[in-house]
């Protein structure tokens, strides 16, 4: 092969490897994304274990701040991404059990401990928070539209007639804010849906309760948290503390 075919041959693989590419200039890519996210996971669970010490937002939002410069990017190109991913959660999803797959690796390699279980996969416990996401969010006035979608499919069958409570704490929303934000909660149990939809008309804790039919077992659990951003008054709302507990 003659150099000049050789690099003929080079510039059409890398233009191949281009047009194949599903994320796009704008985006983390999927490699980019999977390790900032495993940060993102390790900085949450540091927050979890001593809250004490992160009461502060200053001092929560200082954490995730050292994620964003060890990786070189911005918080703004970071919910971009999030927001990009969060519409296509099948490849969201693709990435984010790469993610619980290098946690699960790092606390075996400690030795004797147990990896901790991060599948979503906990369908036999009575009680426990099934929320395998990012515990917060922010929602701006720059966007029309802002959401958090999440989507939990068990390896087994959640148990028939079990309940779901989503709970999270939200900072921000003014007094006069017109734009209400809405939890929506869906359960899939074979050819029917039940569903629930709860207004968020201020700050504090908010929380949206489903029961399921007790003769058809659980196959998803879906939704989101949307506001309107239309209203003037809105600026930034913080969402915080977010989990969804499934009870037998």
């Amino acid at each position: 092969m003659t150099t000049r075919l050789r690099i003929y041959y080079i510039i059409t693989l890398i233009c191949m490897a281009a047009s194949c590419s599903r994320v796009p200039k704008h985006i983390l890519s999927e490699r980019k994304m999977r390790v900032v996210l495993y940060d993102m996971l390790i900085g949450e669970a540091m927050i979890e274990i001593k809250f004490d010490s992160f009461r502060i937002l200053d001092d929560r939002q200082a954490v995730f701040d050292a994620v964003f410069t060890k990786h070189r990017i911005s918080q703004a190109e970071y919910d971009s991404s999030l927001i990009w991913y969060g519409k296509r959660l099948d490849l969201y999803m693709d990435i984010f059990k790469l993610v619980l797959k290098d946690v699960n690796a790092n606390y075996a390699a400690l030795g004797d401990m147990k990896p901790v279980a991060l599948s979503g996969d906990m369908s036999s416990q009575d009680s426990i928070d099934i929320w395998i996401f990012k515990r917060y969010g922010v929602f701006t006035s720059d966007k029309l539209f802002n959401s958090l979608p999440f989507d939990i499919i068990p390896e087994e069958p959640y148990s028939a007639g079990s309940s779901y409570l989503f709970s999270l704490s939200v900072w921000g929303i003014p007094p006069e804010n017109n734009q209400k934000a809405v939890i929506h909660l869906n359960a899939v149990q074979s050819d029917t849906i039940i569903s629930i939809r709860t207004a968020i008309d201020g700050d504090g804790t908010h929380e949206a309760k489903l029961s399921t039919l007790i003769d058809k077992e659980v196959l998803r659990i879906y939704g989101y948290v949307s506001l309107n951003a239309a209203d003037p008054a809105f600026h930034r709302v913080y969402l915080n503390d977010i989990r969804l507990m499934k009870y037998k």
